[in-house]
């Protein structure tokens, strides 16, 4: 059976000799270099090193390679090879994460539900876990309607909003449409973009409640509005209650960056 032009990358440089492996990184060539550093980290037929893994894992990062970024950061974070820094891992998360890198999300996603290294948002978290999937994530989304619900009772539209979605999916609580319909409405009120948008799927598709194509059709026009989209864009590329990142209040009543 043939190898995948991928796999066949992958098992050159895991077979190079380390002389061959310090050359091609030399040269630039971020695989060699990641494949160079792991073999540092765990003193895999070369010495054991942390700083130079640390170096050969920067290098890599330095051209955007998403392996070297994740694994750099994880040394950032124990402070392994050098200095701790926080804030250059969830840097180095992010790269990694806008790369496809799952892992990197959880990571990610973590690093702004407890706001290590970056200011604590949980509309950024939330976007992040749920992209990742892993199961870490799920379990750490368990909270995710104890974050929202205190902002939500204080009357911030992206609290209210998101503690609905919680609701509706049963996002760490057992799912209650109703309840959860009811704080999204609140939100819609208050011309929260998403929360608007919510409400006109909900009657669109018939979503817990009967469809209602006038009800529909009012809140499209409100989206409308408010965003500046044109009637036939709205539903376009739309997905059902999926938490991205805004510019509306963070969960702790201060806004996004």
């Amino acid at each position: 059976m043939s190898r995948s032009p991928l796999m066949q990358i992958i098992n050159k440089y895991k077979l190079m000799k380390p002389d061959d492996l310090v050359s091609a990184a030399r040269d630039g060539n971020a695989d060699a270099a990641c494949e160079l550093a792991r073999r540092l980290y765990m003193g895999k037929g070369v010495e054991k090193s942390y700083e130079l893994a640390r170096e050969w894992f920067e290098a890599g990062a330095e051209q955007g390679h998403a392996e070297c970024c994740y694994e750099l950061a994880q040394m950032m974070i124990a402070g392994l090879g050098g200095e701790e820094n926080q804030e250059r891992a969830a840097e180095l998360f992010k790269t990694a994460a806008d790369k496809g890198d799952r892992n990197a999300m959880f990571e990610l996603g973590a690093m702004y539900a407890l706001g290590r290294g970056v200011k604590k948002n949980y509309v950024k978290a939330s976007k992040y876990l749920r992209l990742s999937g892993t199961e870490q994530a799920r379990a750490m989304l368990e909270d995710a309607a104890e974050w929202w619900r205190p902002a939500a009772e204080q009357g911030i539209a992206e609290g209210e909003y998101q503690y609905g979605v919680c609701l509706v999916n049963g996002y760490g609580v057992v799912s209650d449409f109703e309840e959860g319909y009811k704080w999204i409405y609140r939100a819609a009120l208050k011309d929260h973009a998403r929360a608007v948008d919510a409400m006109s799927q909900i009657y669109e598709f018939g979503i817990g409640l009967p469809a209602d194509k006038a009800k529909a059709d009012f809140w499209k026009k409100k989206y409308c509005e408010i965003t500046g989209a044109k009637p036939e864009e709205v539903g376009l590329k739309r997905v059902s209650f999926v938490d991205e990142e805004s510019t509306e209040d963070n969960g702790n009543g201060e806004r996004n960056e």
